[in-house]
This record gives structure tokens, C-alpha cells and sequence, in this order.
């Protein structure tokens, strides 16, 4: 005889608030004490190893140390390094250039936005910072590195990454990879079934705007599973994202080549009556499946709460759930 209930899955994620730069989100329902667990997680990846972009390297004609003057400009280039260190860049092309040659000529205020004019490969999501004032008649040539990484790394350690890849006079910066600034996990009890003691967990997460909240929070996703299934002993079902700046078509291509597995090759934990049963109603593959909501389910014949729980922690493993709305893909659907 059984005396506990199955374990309880998240049935709702709700997006709160969303912006480029903020992201409120709710995740529900959680037995207890799986709030902190889940949220601890997710804010420990996403502080430390969601790759980001930033500038590595410095290069000024005549200008040999970074405790160095410009003609013409009011920031001395201590100033001017510690301005580009807080440029938050994210290429536009899978082949962006590693390094932008700058001209600033005719200018009084030189900012960011007027960096990315210069590099259209990169965007710039904090276009208004400053960074030098000038004499309208100086002209300044400004050589930059841009490299990919995580978290924050000193000089030093950059120093000797790019030993051999950089020139003499070079000046190479401390480097702050990580796109996320800020996250908060917060934990609450609800009532679910008749019982005061379940969780909800609610996950704020600030970046620089050069990735969005979803997109940090789907790529920490996507590296805690990579995490968790190498413990099953076996490969996952997903190809862990190469980079958070992946271009949205090669994304979209991804879930859709999921999306269009046959419901007999994924690993559903169904009986056969259950597949027959949904092969009866038109749902063969798991775009059709993910249409459907949990109480859907549970009206077809050898499906019941135990089985629509383990098809929707399958389905979380492919960051997919039930009820999505696959409108984009309509044009997939027919045979």
C-alpha cells in the first residue's frame, strides 16, 4: 500500500513584469522546501556562468600605459578604461570581428551609441553612457579586443590568456563577462490542495540589457539540466545553448525539431493504452501533446494524474510544458 502522494510539479510559470532589463517571474506549485532549492540554484548560475561579451584590451596610438593623458581629452585613460569597462555588448552576427577600429573626429561627448555606429556587428544596450569628453578638434583612434567569457576575471588572468595574441602596448582590461547584475529568489507559502504548506517561488532577475531576463533564465535552465541528466548516465535531449547571444532562428529551429518528435520515441512513461489513446485523437506528436492542458489529459483513457505528472516533468526537461502556445509553428502541423 502506498501512503504518499506523488511528488508534486510545477504547474504554472507566470511572467510578473518583463523588459529588456528586468524580469519578474512566478513559478508554482513547489513542495516545500523545493523553493529555495529550485531558486538557489538558478540565482547561483546565473550570477556566475551565463557567458557574456565585454572589451579585453585597449590600444591609443602613443598612448603606452593606461596612467596616460590624450590631447585634447578630459578624462585621463584610467577614466576612459573604467567607461569601456561598463559597455554591455552582444554581437548582431555569428561572426561579429573579435577587434573594432575606432575613429572619433568632430565630436565633443563620445558615448557608447556612438561606438556601436562605428562596429554595427555589436549592439550596445546602454547606449548613453559616456565615454570621454572632447575638444571638438581632437581626434582619437581607439583599437578594442572583445572577448566572451564568464563571470569577472582580473587583468592579470587576462593578460595571460591573450599572452602572444596582443601587442607590447596593449592595455588590457579587468573584465565583468557576466550579463545578469542582479538576482532575488523569493519564497512563499500557498494553499494547493487543501494544504497551507506548498511553495511558490518568485525569481527577479536584473541584466546589463545585453541579454534579456528569459534569455539568462532559460540558458541557466539549459545548464542545470546538462548538470542533472550526465547524473542519469545518459546524453540529454537537448543540446545545451552554445552561447546566450545564439541567433532566435537557430533557437526556433531547435524546439521545432523537438517539437516534432513522434510520441512513441519520447519517454513519456505511458501504457499502451494511454498511446493509443492519444494516437486515437489526432496527438502523434509533441506539438500536438504540448497544446493540451493537464486536465485534457486526464479525459483520455489510460492517463491519469500520475501519468500527465511524469509527462510534465518530461516535457520539463525539454523546456517545454503543457498548454504552450506553438501559433509560430502552425505551419508545421500538417502531415
Amino acid at each position: 500500500m502506498q501512503l504518499t502522494a506523488p511528488l508534486v510539479l510545477p504547474e504554472s510559470f507566470e511572467v510578473v513584469e518583463e523588459s529588456r532589463y528586468f524580469g519578474r517571474y512566478v513559478f508554482r506549485p513547489l513542495e516545500p522546501g523545493y523553493g529555495i532549492t529550485v531558486g538557489n540554484a538558478l540565482r547561483r548560475v546565473l550570477l556566475s556562468s551565463i557567458e557574456g561579451y565585454a572589451i579585453a584590451t585597449l590600444k591609443i596610438p602613443n598612448v603606452y600605459h593606461e596612467f596616460s593623458a590624450i590631447e585634447g581629452v578630459m578624462e585621463d585613460v584610467v577614466d576612459i578604461v573604467l567607461n569601456l569597462k561598463k559597455v554591455a555588448l552582444r554581437p548582431n552576427t555569428d561572426d561579429a570581428p573579435d577587434r573594432l577600429f575606432i575613429e572619433i573626429r568632430n565630436k565633443e561627448v563620445f558615448t557608447a551609441g556612438d561606438l556601436a555606429e562605428q562596429a554595427p556587428a555589436y549592439e550596445v544596450a546602454n547606449p548613453d553612457l559616456v565615454i570621454m569628453n572632447l575638444d571638438r578638434s581632437a581626434v582619437v583612434q581607439m583599437e578594442m579586443l572583445i572577448a566572451k567569457g564568464r563571470g569577472y576575471r582580473l587583468a592579470e588572468e587576462n593578460k595571460a590568456l591573450l599572452r602572444g595574441k596582443i601587442d607590447l602596448h596593449e592595455i588590457v582590461l579587468d573584465t565583468s563577462f557576466s550579463p545578469v547584475l542582479r538576482v532575488v529568489p523569493r519564497v512563499e507559502t500557498i494553499l494547493y490542495r487543501e494544504r497551507a504548506d506548498y511553495e511558490q517561488l518568485t525569481l527577479e532577475i536584473e541584466t546589463k540589457g545585453n541579454i534579456t531576463p528569459r534569455e539568462s533564465l532559460h540558458a541557466a535552465t539549459d545548464i542545470l539540466i546538462e548538470h542533472f541528466v550526465r547524473l542519469l548516465g545518459r546524453p540529454s535531449e537537448l543540446t545545451p545553448s552554445k552561447s546566450v547571444a545564439m541567433d532566435s532562428k537557430e533557437k526556433s529551429k531547435d524546439l521545432l525539431k523537438v517539437l516534432l518528435t513522434p510520441i512513441e520515441d519520447a519517454e513519456l512513461g505511458l501504457t499502451a493504452t494511454g498511446f493509443n489513446s492519444l494516437k486515437s485523437q489526432g496527438i502523434t506528436r509533441l506539438i500536438d501533446l504540448v497544446q493540451l492542458q493537464p486536465k485534457d489529459l486526464e479525459h483520455f483513457r489510460g492517463i491519469g494524474r500520475e501519468s500527465v505528472e511524469k509527462i510534465e516533468a518530461y516535457l520539463a526537461r525539454l523546456n517545454l510544458k503543457l498548454g504552450m502556445d506553438v501559433s509560430a509553428y502552425k505551419a508545421h502541423l500538417t502531415k
